[in-house]
């Protein structure tokens, strides 16, 4: 009830508030949404992570190309190996400093890794979007389930993580 130039207005016989159907299907709708958004964010995550990765790839394997054309040879790396998944990751690791380094050194004044983002490449190590090693893999050298290749390669864990 309100008051008007000291009358009393009586309230209105239709206005009425909200069921609890209407919210509840108000607080569904929301949530429906909200699942969505965060579904959809996570899969673009994931896929700029796939993206950036793979350039990552492609240019470690430029550098490469240039480092066996330069250096007629191969860099000396570690193999990777391991009985379980630390050990992998410490051989990985070790693979991985070491053909980064033998890449810097052969890029003469600038850095190679200069157009590799500073969260992939520490100065030391460079790691895919998922935060691991990735691993050089020279000619006719099996690797952890994947068998000798003609050709050299490099891989990523990926975003299960796992080599």
């Amino acid at each position: 009830m309100s008051r008007a130039a000291g009358r009393v207005i009586p309230p209105s016989s239709n206005t009425a508030g909200y069921t609890l159907i209407e919210m509840f299907v108000t607080v569904a709708a929301l949530v429906i949404v909200l699942g969505l958004m965060v579904s959809l964010a996570r899969y673009l995550r994931n896929r700029s992570g796939e993206v950036m990765t793979r350039a990552v790839l492609v240019r470690l394997d430029e550098l490469m190309a240039r480092y066996l054309s330069d250096q007629q040879a191969f860099p000396p790396v570690p193999s990777v190996h391991g009985a379980d998944e630390y050990a992998l990751q410490r051989s990985a690791l070790a693979n991985n400093q070491a053909f980064a380094a033998a890449l810097k050194r052969s890029g003469g004044v600038e850095s190679p890794f200069s157009d590799i983002p500073v969260s992939l490449y520490d100065g030391q190590t460079v790691r895919d979007s998922w935060g691991r090693p990735i691993v050089f893999v020279p000619p006719g050298v099996a690797a952890v389930g994947i068998l000798p290749q003609n050709r050299y390669f490099f891989y990523s864990a990926g975003p299960d993580r796992k080599y």
